[in-house]
C-alpha cells in the first residue's frame, strides 16, 4: 500500500528492483559467457586451423611456381606439379600414387622431383593417376655426381631408413667429407642435371675394398611429402631410344 500510494516510495523501489534485477542478469550473462567460452574457444581453434592450413598451402604453391619458374631454362624440359594421393615408407620397395597420368602427358620412366630434390620414376600409368617407384625402393638406382668435385657415383637406398641412402665404392684419392653435396649427374634421360639427392652424413672405410662407402640424408622428406613435379622432357622417347640401342 505504502509503495501504490507514495509516490517517492513507489520510484525508490522500482529502482531497488531495476538494480537488483539488473544485477541479477548481469550475473546470469556472465554465467552464460562463461559457459560458452569453451564453444567460443573451440571455433576460434577451428578458424585458426583453417588459417594455418590455408597458409601452408599457399606457401607451398608459391614455393611450387618459383622452384618450376628458376629450375629449367632450357625449353625442352617443362614440369607438371601433382600432389601425392597415397604413399609408403615402410616396405623394401616403397612407391607412391600421385593425381595426374596419361591426360596430362605422363608415361614410364619420367623422373620425379619436389622442390628439395629427387623423389623417384614413373613406374606406370593410368588415365588420371601414376605410379611413382620411391627412392626408398632396392629397385632404383640414381646416377649422381659430387657437386664439389663432378665424381660419379651411384645412390641408393640402404634399406634402412626413409633419411638415407648410400654410396659405395668410393676411391681414397676422391676427397668425400661430410656435408659434401650430391646431385643427379645428368647422364640419363631420366633427369637432368644438378638435382639435389642429398649430402654426406657419414664416410666409413670398407675394409674388404679399402675404398669409402657413404651414407647420404636424403634431401627429400619422405615422412612429409605432399606435392612433386613430373619432368617432362620433348626428346624423352628419342633420349629413351637410343639408351635401347646402346643395350643391345
Amino acid at each position: 500500500m505504502i509503495i501504490n500510494q507514495g509516490t517517492f516510495q513507489s520510484s525508490a523501489f522500482h529502482s531497488a528492483t531495476v538494480s537488483v534485477t539488473s544485477a541479477f542478469y548481469t550475473e546470469i550473462s556472465n554465467i552464460t559467457d562463461y559457459f560458452s567460452l569453451n564453444a567460443d574457444n573451440k571455433n576460434l581453434a577451428a578458424k585458426n586451423a583453417e588459417l594455418q592450413r590455408k597458409v601452408s598451402n599457399l606457401e607451398d604453391f608459391i614455393a611450387r611456381k618459383n622452384y618450376e619458374a628458376t629450375l629449367y631454362e632450357d625449353t625442352i624440359i617443362k614440369v607438371v606439379p601433382a600432389k601425392v594421393v597415397s604413399h609408403t615408407v615402410d616396405k623394401i620397395n616403397n612407391y607412391m600414387i600421385i593425381n595426374k597420368g596419361a591426360k596430362d602427358g605422363i608415361t614410364e620412366n619420367m623422373g620425379v622431383i619436389n622442390t628439395e630434390g629427387v623423389v623417384g620414376v614413373v613406374q606406370s600409368v593410368s588415365e588420371n593417376y601414376a605410379v611413382v617407384i620411391s627412392v626408398l625402393s632396392s629397385k632404383l638406382k640414381i646416377s649422381g655426381k659430387f657437386k664439389k668435385t663432378g665424381y660419379l657415383c651411384s645412390v641408393f637406398w640402404d634399406g634402412v631408413s626413409p633419411y638415407t641412402g648410400s654410396v659405395i665404392n668410393i676411391p681414397e684419392h676422391i676427397t668425400a667429407a661430410v656435408g659434401d653435396t650430391i646431385v643427379t649427374s645428368g647422364y640419363s634421360s631420366i633427369f637432368p642435371e644438378g638435382v639435389m639427392i642429398g649430402t654426406v652424413k657419414k664416410v666409413s672405410l670398407n675394409p674388404s675394398t679399402a675404398w669409402n662407402d657413404l651414407t647420404i640424408a636424403y634431401a627429400t622428406n619422405f615422412m612429409s611429402i605432399r606435392y612433386v613435379n613430373v619432368i617432362v622432357n620433348s626428346h624423352f622417347e628419342e633420349l629413351l631410344n637410343l639408351e635401347k640401342t646402346l643395350k643391345k
